[in-house]
């Protein structure tokens, strides 16, 4: 009986499903938004102005990626910068944005002796009050309790 060999083909798996193509595009719009999003910040404006000054430079990251990496860039570049317009036009509204919810911004006073403004306070002894007599409950002359660290009277 002949002996059949058999050639077994390996499959190359991807198991995410992401493409080359899709992490480059994907670096691309982070690009553009991070681009638009410096750009704008040159101009020092704020409210709509700020959104406009954005989409312009969203558009200039987009024309300076086309003369650079060609037209596919620029596209995905141009993506990102709209993204981070879009994104200061919905904070310009006021509109809710998913974030740290019912978060206020407040002081916190850690547990030390020192108010809510790090101003310290004078610290508080808790010990217990005096027998009548000078006779004491703890350590020491006439207490119930004596310490290998009190000398002898």
């Amino acid at each position: 009986m002949a002996h059949h060999r058999h050639h077994h083909r390996r499959r190359r798996h991807n198991p995410f499903g992401m493409s080359g193509t899709l992490v480059k595009d994907v670096a691309f719009n982070v690009a553009g938004l991070a681009g638009a999003n410096f750009g704008a910040s040159f101009l020092g404006q704020s409210g709509w102005l700020d959104v406009a000054a954005t989409a312009a430079a969203a558009l200039a990251v987009s024309w300076a990626g086309k003369a650079v990496a060609g037209a596919p860039a620029s596209e995905e570049l141009l993506k990102g910068g709209i993204l981070a317009a879009l994104i200061k036009a919905i904070k310009q509204t006021g509109i809710a944005v998913p974030g740290l919810g019912l978060y206020q911004p407040n002081y916190f006073s850690a547990p030390t002796s020192s108010d809510a403004y790090g101003r310290a306070t004078a610290p508080t002894i808790m010990l217990p009050a005096a027998a009548p007599g000078g006779k004491g409950m703890g350590y020491g002359p006439g207490g119930r309790f004596r310490s290998r660290f009190i000398t002898r009277f």
